[in-house]
């Protein structure tokens, strides 16, 4: 393994962790098992977490955080992302071959394994998902297109292809891969505009927050 690859794991590591244990959680808590669901959500959270914080060398990407301007754009593109997932729903093709989502009631649990399920799910959909994807994809998957020594890459510097690649590639590792393409773009044009992760990484936050929020209040358990 060359210096190039070492420099790359920290990025994939977070990342190749969060999909794989995403596609045994979908697949264990399938049907008749999906009671498992809680059990096989708070594993992932906790792996993922795990290591997230062994890779935290990536973090310093975070750094330049946005201005105020900056701050107030990610969030406005935050909730427009929301706004927009929701609202293409049931009006764009599914692909078969991107599954689905386990869409777990937790409404089925007894009250106090509810909202402790509710609140594991907010934290891993609010802190863990934007952090691990935005490193990932407009951290590092960015820069990697353009140069495989990331490192010699600002952070946002433009380039067509690894707008067009990031958000492709975003959409097709969602179900919701349209709202995932559209969301991909908004967000590239984000990072090249405030040459900020963090800026992408706080509306990456609202966005799913705003989702979150959705969802408790319609019952709306497809759109997680």
């Amino acid at each position: 393994m060359d210096d190039v690859d070492k420099l790359a794991l920290p990025y994939v590591l977070p990342m190749g962790a969060f999909l794989a244990l995403t596609s045994v959680e979908g697949t264990l808590s399938a049907g008749h098992v999906a009671a498992w669901y809680p059990w096989l959500y708070a594993l992932k959270v906790g792996l993922v977490g795990v290591v997230a914080w062994a890779c935290r060398s990536t973090w310093r990407d975070l750094k330049p955080w946005p201005g105020l301007g900056g701050a107030l754009g990610a969030v406005a593109l935050g909730l427009a992302v929301a706004a927009v997932w929701v609202g293409l729903e049931g009006h764009y093709p599914k692909l078969s071959f991107l599954g689905g989502r386990t869409a777990f009631d937790p409404n089925v649990l007894g009250k106090a394994a509810k909202w402790a399920f509710l609140a594991l799910r907010m934290l891993g959909l609010v802190v863990l998902v934007p952090v691990v994807e935005e490193l990932f994809w407009r951290s590092f998957v960015w820069r990697w297109l353009i140069d495989s020594d990331i490192h010699r890459v600002p952070i946002g510097q433009p380039s067509a292809l690894s707008a067009v690649a990031t958000s492709a590639l975003f959409g097709l590792a969602h179900p919701e891969w349209l709202p995932g393409v559209l969301t991909g773009l908004v967000w590239a044009g984000l990072v090249v505009k405030t040459k900020s992760i963090s800026a992408c990484l706080l509306s990456h936050a609202v966005a799913n927050l705003a989702l979150g929020i959705y969802v408790l209040r319609t019952g709306e358990w497809k759109f997680w």
